[in-house]
């Protein structure tokens, strides 16, 4: 018997390998006759009170189990069992390499499906963001449309009557449409499915060209970078690039009396760069100022991870180079 099996009994060659066991079963012997066996040649023994003979550990290699009755029966002759033991695939040569490589193929399943299952809960996330953001920007944009219609309304009843109240409620209906692009902005910087950075510099457009048809400045603004380019710059940076814009533009328009302004965004080795140039009446950057304006500017572009810099003179006008690294 191998492992709990039988084996025939005029099969006279076993093969084994070194994990196997060898339970050898013996017919029961008339009274006062026993089995005599040996194993490979070695030390005779007997078995007198059962009938099984148990072999374990055996070694790799050809072994020879003979069993013969004793004392002899007239006709009997020795029989022989042929045991050849081979290793165990556990310590064959191959066996670690075949594991590490199932192990390392298992692994990378694994994280595999790990990355599938994180990459599709992100899906549900940006999809549901977006839901999130066309909802309040319909819901918001509507209300805030509806009352503009009203005060519209309102507006033209008055503006024969009451003047003044006519004059009230055109600065609040400036003020709404004001936040009503505001809110836009918002939304449409906040959605997933946009380019962020594309939504932030057309909303810089926006805001300069309002600023320059107010105080009769003449604008040249070209953005050179294409809407389908990656540049791997997050929400966070592009906000600090915003404020920093923000900022350079409030002074320009309410301090630097320009009559030209170029606004020129274009892609370069390290990033972006954003070039600002007006002819205005320039300044000294490295003159003591009551305000902390230079200071503040160069600190959102550390907080933004770019590079400042800025030239003027008194009379000369002021150019700005701003690199936004990707």
């Amino acid at each position: 018997m191998v492992n709990g099996l039988f084996s025939p009994s005029n099969n006279n060659k076993i093969d084994l390998v070194d994990s196997e066991n060898l339970l050898i079963i013996l017919n029961p012997l008339p009274q006062n006759y026993a089995y005599r066996y040996t194993f490979n040649g070695g030390e005779a023994k007997f078995v007198t009170d059962s009938f099984h003979i148990s072999l374990s550990k055996l070694k790799k290699g050809y072994h020879i189990f003979e069993v013969t009755v004793h004392p002899q029966y007239i006709h009997t002759k020795p029989e022989q069992l042929h045991l050849s033991v081979n290793n165990s695939f556990l310590k064959s040569w191959w066996f670690i390499p075949v594991l590490c490589f199932y192990l390392l193929l298992l692994l990378g399943a694994s994280l595999y499906f790990v990355g599938l299952i994180h990459s599709r809960n992100k899906e549900k996330v940006h999809n549901l963001r977006s839901d999130w953001t066309n909802q309040l920007h319909n819901d918001i944009g509507g209300d805030l449309s509806s009352v503009a219609l009203r005060l519209e309304i309102l507006r033209k009843k008055l503006s024969t009557l009451d003047p003044k109240m006519f004059d009230n409620l055109s600065k609040i209906f400036n003020i709404l449409n004001d936040i009503q692009k505001k809110l836009r902005f918002v939304f449409n910087l906040v959605d997933p499915k946009k380019d962020s950075l594309q939504v932030m510099l057309m909303g810089i457009y926006d805001y300069v060209y309002d600023n320059c048809i107010v105080q009769g400045i003449d604008l040249f603004f070209d953005n050179k970078i294409s809407g389908e380019e990656s540049l791997g710059i997050d929400v966070g940076r592009i906000n600090k690039l915003y404020l920093l814009l923000k900022e350079i533009l409030n002074n320009t328009f309410k301090y630097a009396k320009a009559t030209t302004l170029s606004i020129d965004i274009q892609r370069c080795k390290e990033g972006i760069e954003i070039q600002l140039k007006e002819n205005g009446i320039g300044f000294d950057p490295k003159a003591n100022y009551k305000g902390n304006g230079i200071k503040n500017l160069m600190q959102l572009a550390k907080d933004g991870f770019m590079d400042i810099t800025i030239d003027s003179e008194i009379g000369s006008g002021t150019q700005i180079r701003i690199l936004v690294y990707s």
